[in-house]
């Protein structure tokens, strides 16, 4: 076919190949609800859904129009040794009324810690009037994008730890608020060492370092650590792990939310723990979640003792 033409994009995504292939393997038709903006239907015709030479049927709607449009496609290659899948448009799609032939090819690449998407678009017009379908490409481009942010959502693990502590709610908030950096003087044998790199130290955006060792633990540690939320009416502080920092080494993601309610003449002081691993192996942070226990702990003696 000597009038089949081509066109690629690029988008990088957090998410490991392996996964995001699977998704584009089995989970296809699960688009309206991954992104019920772009797809509101998807209808298995033929076969499993999982399978070379499977038939779907998607209505979406390109970006920046609001008509519902329909595309018959068949999973004409799925090569799972390159994570490749080629989607064939066939007879009864609207983009048929433009081009003679469509075909959509993705293609998930290893990059870094996570992947690189390729979509690969070829096509025949059925005139030169017909514009070349860059809406198609934008189209593609955010559905990794969504598919990206839906894999790594279901990516992400919580623990949690709660400590019930004599002090009062706002007194114990005031001092995780300004003194976060005086852990070493307030848990001298776990934190050795804080810096401040970024900030006042007191505010959203501050960035600190510590040196800890974790419970049962000589190993010294080092956690870089960035205060992106800071919610004084609900009592709550977030620290999202940055680069530079020994958890790093296991966990893609790490962040760790303290919340301090008011419990009769106490509080209870919560902590959630949200991470990604790299791997299954990895195990899950119940070290961090003992280190913030006894952190409560060590931080109600110190307001108590005053």
């Amino acid at each position: 076919m000597a009038g089949v033409c081509r066109a690629e994009i690029d988008t990088e995504v957090k998410c490991a190949p392996h996964k995001f292939y699977e998704m584009m393997k089995y989970g296809l038709h699960h688009l309206p609800t991954i992104w019920p903006e772009g797809y509101t239907d998807a209808q298995i015709l033929e076969g499993d859904g999982t399978c070379e030479g499977d038939l779907r049927l998607w209505t979406y709607i390109l970006p920046g129009t609001t008509e519902k449009v329909t595309v018959k496609a068949r999973t004409t290659k799925q090569d799972d040794d390159n994570m490749t899948i080629v989607l064939a448009a066939d007879e009864g799609s609207d983009l048929h009324a433009h081009y003679k032939h469509f075909t959509a090819t993705v293609k998930i690449s290893p990059k870094g810690d996570g992947s690189l998407v390729t979509w690969i678009v070829e096509f025949e017009k059925h005139h030169h009037e017909v514009p070349d379908p860059h809406l198609y490409l934008a189209l593609l481009n955010t559905l990794t994008e969504k598919v990206d942010g839906h894999v790594h959502k279901d990516a992400i693990c919580k623990g949690e730890i709660e400590t019930e502590v004599k002090c009062n709610a706002h007194k114990f908030y005031e001092c995780i608020k300004y003194s976060l950096h005086h852990l070493p003087t307030i848990f001298p044998e776990a934190y050795t060492d804080c810096k401040l790199l970024e900030g006042d130290g007191k505010s959203q955006g501050s960035l600190r370092q510590w040196k800890y060792l974790l419970p049962g633990s000589t190993e010294e540690m080092t956690v870089r650590a960035r205060t992106t939320k800071q919610d004084d009416k609900n009592m709550a502080i977030a620290l999202c792990v940055e680069e530079g920092s020994s958890i790093k080494e296991h966990y893609k993601h790490f962040t760790a939310i303290v919340q301090v309610i008011p419990k009769g003449n106490g509080s209870v002081v919560k902590w959630t723990v949200e991470f990604e691993k790299h791997g299954d192996e990895i195990p899950d942070p119940h070290a961090y979640l003992e280190l913030f226990d006894k952190l409560n702990e060590k931080v109600d003696a110190h307001l108590h003792k005053k």
